[in-house]
């Protein structure tokens, strides 16, 4: 086999971060592109996963930041968030990160019998 190289332009952080991930994982960033280029030419397509994201930036890129439908996409994130760690949504009003956070960990607590 012969071998060549790719080079990806991204953020600095993002890449810094994604390796530790992948490492954490026990693989490498070569192996992973080679397992997605691998999945690409077996099935002809990407992972779904993937191209999701990959349409969730385009739409990004489509819109300008701060429209209401990237703000109704934001809104739905944080609903699916709230139902999967299972709290129950506020109704109105804003809520900040320290406060949620601490509302899920009463919650958790109260479930374990500790508060």
């Amino acid at each position: 086999m012969s071998a060549v190289q790719m080079n990806v332009r991204m953020d600095y952080a993002l890449k810094a971060s994604g390796n530790a991930v992948i490492a954490e994982l026990g693989y490498t960033p070569s192996q992973v592109v080679r397992a997605l280029w691998e999945y690409a030419t077996v099935q002809g397509t990407l992972p779904p996963a993937l191209t999701h994201l990959l349409r969730a930036d385009q739409d990004a890129g489509a819109m300008d930041s701060g429209t209401p439908d990237r703000a109704s996409k934001g809104a739905l994130i944080v609903s699916s968030f709230y139902q999967k760690v299972g709290i129950e949504e506020p109704v109105g009003g804003d809520i900040d990160y320290d406060e949620l956070r601490e509302l899920a960990a009463a919650e958790q607590l109260e479930k374990w019998g500790l508060a």
